[in-house]
Parts: structure tokens; C-alpha cells; sequence
């Protein structure tokens, strides 16, 4: 089996991470793995805004809870109000991922290649990554909006995704099963 397959089979979803920091240089590594991917019609609609150290991405933390609070009920509102929330499970670096629906009608998905690479880049450097998705409902709440805007998110675009990074605590864990009939082979 080849690095690149091997290194897909083994990249989990981390929720435990250590509190110190990785290395600048891999944190570039993994950026420039993200602005690599695929765009429709290579239009790259994406904006990448990395937040480094724990009190920054904590300050964040509280606003996303104060701007769920504010929302009407939706599926995150339970899981984010709750006692002890983390937007990011605790990692010192949050990265979020947005994309400009004018420039393409594409633009979530080009943003989510751009988090596949992402992840595939830090699991290749030993480290663990979770995808997060409670910033999504908060595009359209106004007062969040300025958060986006303090953390240099361009006005035009929505925040498709979110990514935790840092070094894994603990074990990593096993791969779930991967469900049966979802594949079907036409031909030789």
C-alpha cells in the first residue's frame, strides 16, 4: 500500500488534544496542503484564518456560545450551551475555512476539499484534526458577523467549516466500521 492511501486509511477524527503548540513550519505545511485542492472551475473561492493559543480560540468559544444563545432552537443549541463546551476540543490552533458563494456556486464544496487536504497534511505530520461545523448556522446571525469581521473573515464569504489541529492525547482511536452497500462495481 502506498503512503498516500495508508495515510487516509489511518487519519481519525481527534477530540482529546495536548494544550502545547506544533510547530509554525508544519502549520504552514498544512495550510499550503489546503490551498492546493481542487476549486470548480479553479475559482478558489476560500479564505483560510488560522487562530493560534488557547485564549484566543477561547475568547471565540464565548462568542460562538453568546451568538447560539441568540439564535432560535436548532441542533447545536443544546451541545454548544452546555456546560463545559469547546468549539474545538481543546486544541491550540483553530482553523476556520469560508468561501465566497458569489464567486462560486461551489464554494462549500471547494471548501471542503480544502479541509480534506488539510487533514490528510496533518495526519502525515503526526497530528490530530477534527472538523467542525457549529460556526455554519452562525453566518446568518448579525452580531456574529463582527466576530467574523474582528478575525479578518471577508465580508462576502460564509464559514463552511472549521478544523481543530494539534498533537493527540492519548490514543488515537480505532477506525469505525465502515458501513456494507455502499459501493457498487458496473463492469470489469
Amino acid at each position: 500500500m502506498n503512503d498516500s492511501i495508508r495515510n487516509i486509511l489511518q487519519r481519525r477524527s481527534i477530540r482529546k488534544f495536548r494544550p502545547d503548540q506544533f510547530p509554525r513550519a508544519e502549520l504552514e505545511a498544512i495550510v499550503q496542503a489546503g490551498l492546493f485542492a481542487p476549486s470548480a472551475r479553479n475559482r478558489q473561492p476560500w479564505h483560510i484564518t488560522v487562530l493560534r493559543g488557547l485564549e484566543r480560540i477561547a475568547a471565540l468559544n464565548a462568542e460562538v456560545k453568546a451568538a447560539t444563545a441568540r439564535m432560535p432552537d436548532n441542533h447545536y443549541k443544546a451541545m454548544v450551551g452546555a456546560s463545559g463546551y469547546s468549539i474545538n476540543y481543546h486544541a491550540p490552533t483553530f482553523i476556520l475555512v469560508s468561501g465566497d458563494p458569489e464567486l462560486s456556486a461551489l464554494a462549500q464544496v471547494d471548501c471542503a476539499l480544502v479541509m480534506q487536504n488539510m487533514m490528510l497534511a496533518a495526519c502525515s505530520l503526526g497530528l490530530g484534526s477534527c472538523w467542525i461545523n457549529q460556526l455554519g448556522p452562525l453566518n446568518g446571525e448579525a452580531g456574529f458577523r463582527q466576530v467574523l469581521d474582528k478575525l479578518q473573515v471577508p465580508a462576502q464569504n460564509r464559514v463552511y467549516a472549521c478544523l481543530a489541529l494539534g498533537y493527540v492525547q492519548g490514543e488515537q482511536p480505532p477506525a469505525p466500521e465502515r458501513k456494507s452497500g455502499t459501493v457498487t462495481y458496473i463492469g470489469e
